[in-house]
C-alpha cells in the first residue's frame, strides 16, 4: 500500500525530546502495518534533516479506534486505555531486555490517540523452524520474571492499571465460559466442579509481573548473525497483570503441545530460574502448575466471546484440553 504523507506536527512534539541535537523532522510517512492487531496500527517513518529514517509503529490505544466486530468480542473488562504505555514507560525499563522503546502517546487530526513504539524487525514466534526460538522464549520470560518484581511492578506508576489475577478474576472467565459453551453442558458441569481446586493452587502460586498474553503472535524474534544471537522482543502488552509467573509460560506452550514437548521447554525456563540462584519447586510440582495454569487459559479461550474465531495458532479443542489436563492430575 503506498504511504500516506502526514505532517510533521502531528508526532513531532511528542519525538522532540528524543531528537538528536540540532536535527528537526522533514517528513512522516504512515502506512497501515501488515501486522494489524484488532486496533489500528500504522508504520510510521519519520526522516530526518540529516537523512536518518526512524522505523516507527503507531498503535491506536482508544476503544473506539476497535473494529465493530473486534469490539464485539474482545471482553471489555480486560480494557484500560493506560496500562500499555504505562507498561512501556514505568516497568518494561527496569528489564532492560530489549522490548521496543516507547515514545508515549500522541492525537492524531482524526482525534484518535497513538502510542508510539520503535518498530521491530521480527517474525513472529509461531512462523520459527525448530525448538531453539521456543527455549529462547521461555529464558526469556525467566529473565523478565526475575528482573521486574511483582511488588516493584505495583509500586511504579503503572501499578494501578495493571490486571490481578484474583479468585474473581478467575471466576468471571469460568461464568463467561459457562455461558457461550452452553451446548456442552455435561463436559462444562465437569469441569466447573474441577475449577475450585486449580483456582486454589493458582492462588498459592507466587505473583509476578506479567505480560498476560505471551503467545507466539505476541513474541517477536528479530534474526540473529555470526556475531549476536537472535533477540526476543515481546509486543502487545495491553494485558500485562499480576499474577503466576506460569501463565506467561502457559500462552507460550497452549495449544497443540505434546506433555513431553511442554515438559522440555518448562525445563529450560526452571534451568534459567535456577542458573540466578532463584527457588525452583519440584519438576513435579512445576510441571503440575504449568498444567493448572493451561486449564485456565482453555477457559478463557471458552469464554473470550460468542462472537469471536480465534486465530490459526490459537484455534483448539480447549474443553476437551482442560478436561484431559484436570484428568491427569485426577482432580
Amino acid at each position: 500500500m503506498t504511504p500516506v504523507a502526514a505532517h510533521p506536527g502531528e508526532i513531532e512534539g511528542l519525538l522532540a525530546p528524543h531528537l538528536p541535537s540540532g536535527r528537526r523532522i522533514v517528513r512522516v510517512t504512515r502506512t497501515p502495518s501488515p501486522n494489524r492487531s484488532s486496533f489500528l496500527v500504522d508504520d510510521v517513518d519519520v526522516c530526518l534533516d540529516d537523512g536518518v529514517t526512524w522505523a516507527l509503529v503507531a498503535k491506536a490505544v482508544d476503544w473506539d479506534a476497535l473494529a465493530s466486530e473486534a469490539r464485539r468480542a474482545k471482553p471489555a473488562f480486560l480494557w484500560d486505555p493506560e496500562r500499555e504505555r504505562a507498561t512501556y514507560e514505568a516497568i518494561l525499563p527496569l528489564a532492560d531486555l530489549g522490548t521496543p522503546r516507547s515514545f508515549g502517546v500522541y492525537t492524531d487530526t482524526s482525534g484518535i490517540r497513538y502510542l508510539v513504539l520503535e518498530r521491530v524487525d521480527g517474525v513472529p514466534l509461531w512462523q520459527c523452524d525448530g525448538f531453539d526460538a521456543w527455549r529462547n522464549a521461555a529464558q526469556w520470560l525467566a529473565r523478565l520474571h526475575l528482573s521486574v518484581g511483582a511488588e516493584r511492578a505495583r509500586r511504579s506508576s503503572a501499578g494501578a492499571h495493571l490486571l490481578v489475577y484474583t479468585a474473581t478474576f478467575y471466576g468471571q472467565w469460568m461464568a463467561r465460559a459457562r455461558t457461550f459453551q452452553s451446548t456442552c453442558r455435561e463436559e462444562m458441569r465437569s469441569l466447573t466442579m474441577r475449577h475450585d481446586v486449580v483456582v486454589r493452587r493458582l492462588l498459592e502460586l507466587r505473583t509476578a509481573f506479567i505480560h498476560g498474553e505471551f503467545y507466539p503472535s505476541n513474541v517477536l524474534v528479530t534474526p540473529g548473525d555470526a556475531r549476536t544471537a537472535p533477540m526476543v522482543r515481546p509486543v502487545d502488552w495491553e494485558t500485562a497483570a499480576l499474577g503466576p509467573a506460569l501463565m506467561d509460560l502457559a500462552c507460550l506452550l497452549a495449544g497443540r503441545w505434546t506433555d513431553d514437548e511442554r515438559a522440555d521447554i518448562a525445563d529450560v525456563y526452571f534451568a534459567e530460574l535456577a542458573a540466578h540462584r532463584s527457588p525452583v519447586p519440584s519438576r513435579q510440582q512445576y510441571l503440575m502448575d504449568l498444567d493448572f495454569c493451561l486449564v485456565h487459559l482453555s477457559i478463557r479461550n471458552l469464554g473470550w466471546s460468542r462472537d469471536w474465531v480465534p486465530p490459526a495458532d490459537r484455534a483448539h479443542d480447549w474443553l476437551g484440553d482442560a478436561l484431559r489436563l484436570c484428568e491427569k492430575w485426577q482432580l
